[in-house]
């Protein structure tokens, strides 16, 4: 299973301040390429709290006494989330989600905590509607992120 954070490239010499990784970041980074190395089904994912200068683990279920111990190792320091589902139950459902509602929902995928799924509406959608209909479908939560219409970069219309 691929971790959600991207591996960063070594670049030599001097980087600006603002490109040069943060302890967060080194830390989120460790984490993610564990992840990324052992992977498990129960694994959520790894965020970064700028705000607290923590990095969040979510996890269902106990995480492993390995990415414990690398947490414990980290600059910064890790706190673990029991999240009720993982990342590989929560992206089919959200795939789903989006397949039977392309009229509706304009992007959809788990929630940051890994508690359901987010969705994203058509800017025609009802949302209240449109929110009730989903919910009573789906197996998991689904929480109402924002109204946007994407655009294609190709200048091509889109519609629902």
């Amino acid at each position: 299973m691929a971790s959600q954070r991207a591996s960063k490239v070594p670049t030599q010499g001097q980087l600006p301040m603002d490109l040069t990784p943060t302890p967060l970041d080194i830390t989120a980074d460790a984490l993610s390429a564990w992840i990324a190395k052992n992977p498990n089904a129960n694994v959520g994912g790894v965020r970064i709290f700028r705000d607290t200068k923590t990095v969040a683990a979510y996890w269902k279920g106990t995480p492993p006494a390995g990415l414990r111990s690398l947490a414990d190792a980290q600059p910064m320091p890790v706190t673990f989330y029991a999240s009720p589902y993982s990342l590989a139950e929560l992206d089919p459902m959200a795939r789903q989600v989006l397949a039977g509602n392309r009229h509706l929902v304009s992007s959809t995928g788990p929630s940051k905590d890994y508690s359901g799924i987010t969705v994203t509406l058509w800017s025609t959608a009802p949302i209240k509607a449109t929110m009730a209909e989903l919910n009573a479908k789906a197996a998991v939560p689904v929480v109402f992120d924002k109204v946007a219409d994407p655009v294609d970069l190709a200048g091509n219309p889109h519609s629902p």
